[in-house]
């Protein structure tokens, strides 16, 4: 299991735009992709789960990647993260 924490910049929290954007993302990959927020963990495929969790800006979350193509389902999802 590969875990990337990461603080959420944008000023708009993680917005639909982010969340869809994860979400196509973890669609790729066979790996499992969660993400927790303050102690609650959702399945990141479906953009309306990840906003209903209310994430601002300035929190930080986890996102956790496992399975069989974890290593590069990591490294993909943390590109993407750079930009949250």
């Amino acid at each position: 299991m590969v875990e990337i924490p990461c603080d959420i910049t944008d000023p708009l929290g993680l917005h639909v735009q982010l969340a869809v954007l994860l979400a196509s993302e973890a669609q790729r990959w066979r790996s499992g992709v969660t993400l927790e927020h303050a102690g609650r963990s959702v399945g990141v495929t479906q953009p309306m789960e990840l906003m209903m969790l209310g994430i601002r800006s300035g929190e930080h979350i986890v996102v956790r990647v496992e399975g069989p193509d974890e290593a590069t389902a990591a490294e993909a999802i943390r590109k993407i993260m750079a930009t949250f």
